[in-house]
């Protein structure tokens, strides 16, 4: 069971963290050329809704198989509610780990369900915008936030299994 739910904990991981690279570095660049030129807004609507109902699933699964991957792992629930447990090197990973976490799910909130799709219908209805761009730029912001915590998650992952 715990190496099922270890399994299945770093194949979400690394889709959700891939796709965020892919993204950034090839669907973002795409987007400048020509033949996006006037749906710009219209593909980021397409491919975020479906990225981002991918993203909250994943979610859901990163949270059930944490919780499975500790418990199968030996540790109770009754440890994981001392605070003895959080202050050793492994609980202070974890809190990191789970903290990062936390401001993914606040900063995915913000820009899948506000910021992106605002964002998104503005380039194509007032392109030229002052508050097309501002918006523009806090969604743009927010996903690269969002890259940075996956990571700063993921290099936490590999401190609690390697030290």
């Amino acid at each position: 069971m715990y190496y099922l739910s270890v399994f299945i904990h770093i194949t979400s991981a690394i889709f959700w963290i891939g796709g965020m690279l892919f993204t950034a570095g090839v669907l973002v660049p795409a987007t400048r050329h020509e033949l996006l030129k006037n749906k710009k807004g219209e593909f980021f609507t397409l491919v975020g809704r479906k990225f981002s109902r991918i993203s909250w699933i994943l979610f859901l699964v990163l949270i059930v198989t944490g919780i499975t991957n500790l418990l199968t792992r030996g540790y109770t629930v009754q440890q994981l509610l001392t605070g003895s447990f959080w202050i050793e090197v492994f609980g202070g990973y974890l809190f990191i780990k789970l903290l990062a976490f936390g401001l993914v799910l606040v900063v995915s909130g913000i820009h899948d369900f506000y910021a992106g799709p605002k964002a998104a219908e503005l380039m194509d209805t007032q392109p030229g915008h002052p508050h097309t761009k501002q918006i523009r730029k806090i969604s743009s912001w927010l996903g690269r936030l969002n890259l940075l915590l996956g990571l700063l998650i993921l290099y936490y992952a590999m401190r609690l299994l390697r030290g």
